[in-house]
């Protein structure tokens, strides 16, 4: 591992390089003073890390100067400019996560992920929005990180993840079950039915779901009932239907 490899920087040490990589792109310029300020420390603990980042060869600094990076130091700031980006944009489309939250998550944790990680990211990003044969796995993503956005004190499930007796109301259908709204009204289940978990048959084919008071089964291809969004009953509710 090279001398100047930001994983043998401490994680303090990373933020001046990442403070005047920004700063310098932002203004053109990065003075002690506005490091300080990005970075909420005092002055002293400024020059102790800058003293250091000279020692180690990845800065230019002089006192009377604002602080420059050395093409080492570009390096690392440039790789971890696009680590950063990389799990900001994984958190974003994958997680669903507000812009604010999942660019706190991506710099709380760049530090610490190598290149070889970033690239794993990056091909899972790329899978999810450009591989047809991934569409339905980012379909289901999509529409379970919404759910988590909109009702987050509700547990929503699809039926074939739920326990057996499980109480639930049916919510909706995914988008990856064709002509799901006409196919689900002719075996009578309509978004705010309650349901009962039955059990898988036994070469797990087929899941039954058991309505109107359990006088009513339906046996279900797992196919179809993997697309069905489930809203789990509190326990009160479940003991109350």
């Amino acid at each position: 591992m090279p001398q100047n490899d930001s994983k043998q920087l401490s994680y303090s040490l990373v933020d001046y390089i990442e403070a005047i990589h920004t700063l310098t792109r932002l203004h053109g310029h990065a003075h002690t003073k506005d490091i300080a300020e990005r970075l909420n420390v005092k002055m002293p603990s400024v020059t102790t890390a800058l003293r250091q980042l000279k020692a180690r060869g990845l800065i230019n600094y002089n006192t009377h100067y604002p602080v420059e990076l050395t093409p080492d130091g570009l390096k690392i700031a440039e790789r971890i400019a696009k680590s950063h980006q990389t799990l900001e944009d994984f958190f974003l489309k994958a997680f669903a996560l507000a812009p604010d939250t999942a660019h706190f998550v991506s710099s709380s944790i760049d530090h610490i992920v190598n290149d070889d990680i970033v690239k794993r990211f990056i091909i899972l990003c790329n899978a999810l929005e450009k591989r047809t044969d991934c569409k339905p796995l980012a379909v289901y993503l999509t529409e379970a990180m919404q759910l988590l956005n909109d009702h987050p004190g509700d547990t929503y499930a699809p039926a074939t993840e739920l326990p057996p007796g499980t109480r639930c109301v049916f919510a909706c259908a995914s988008k990856n079950l064709a002509d799901a709204e006409e196919r689900l009204v002719k075996l009578g289940l309509t978004p705010g039915k309650t349901v009962r978990i039955g059990t898988f048959s036994l070469d797990g084919s087929m899941l039954s779901l058991m309505t109107g008071d359990d006088a009513h089964r339906l046996d279900l291809p797992v196919a179809v009932a993997e697309n069905l969004w489930m809203r789990e009953l509190p326990e009160t509710a479940r003991n109350a239907t």
